[in-house]
């Protein structure tokens, strides 16, 4: 069968991305992976979109990282996050919040992509062009659904295009990762040669198309 993405595996020191809250304090301690709570301070806006409808969005990121999110935006003293989680938790959401953050109205994504790709939970996919609103489905709605199956976290690269194909970073443990990556894998076969029994999270026909396959 004809392959028309690559993926890799990549292993290496993690890197941690510069998160876009201000972190306030911690308190509790933190040493052997003890759970602890850190408040970190965002816009208004921003903590309503990081709660998502129906609080889906906070979930998500609470379901991949492992931390739990406190938000309470009628705080007086104005928007605040509390992450509760070991220290390798409270990274997870601050990288995923960061990231989340920034794809707010389709904005770019900027990270320090070589900290990114040395990470040991990170695999890389490179999708054809032709079929990243595929792999997105209706707003990000198919990808948001291999998220939740394999608790991972998946985002594009959307600044960079490598021999006319999107970068795809999925984030998580190996096996769910692994996971991930085969369902946007068949679904790129499928978008791309029609062949293959590809069936999505959302039922038996497939994902629904985005925008970009309109």
């Amino acid at each position: 069968t004809a392959r028309f993405a690559m993926a890799r595996d990549r292993s290496g020191s993690p890197g941690t991305p510069q998160s876009r809250g201000s972190r306030e304090h911690s308190r509790d301690r933190d040493e052997n992976g003890e759970v602890s709570t850190e408040t970190i301070t965002l816009e208004n806006g921003e903590i309503a979109y990081l709660l998502g409808r129906n609080g889906a969005t906070k979930m998500r990121l609470s379901n991949f990282s492992g931390a739990k999110l406190e938000i309470d935006p009628a705080r007086d003293d104005g928007g605040h996050i509390d992450l509760v989680g070991t220290p390798r938790q409270r990274e997870l959401a601050r990288l995923c919040i960061n990231i989340t953050l920034q794809q707010r109205n389709n904005g770019r994504v900027q990270v320090d992509i070589p900290a990114l790709e040395s990470r040991s939970d990170v695999t890389i996919y490179d999708v054809h062009k032709e079929a990243v609103g595929f792999v997105l489905g209706a707003k990000g709605a198919t990808l948001r659904g291999f998220e939740s199956k394999y608790h991972t976290f998946m985002f594009f690269d959307t600044e960079n295009i490598r021999d006319n194909k999107k970068r795809l970073y999925i984030l998580g443990p190996k096996e769910g990762r692994l996971a991930a990556m085969r369902e946007c894998e068949n679904a790129v076969e499928f978008k791309m040669s029609g062949r293959g029994s590809f069936r999505s999270w959302r039922g038996d026909d497939g994902p629904r198309p985005s925008e970009h396959d309109r």
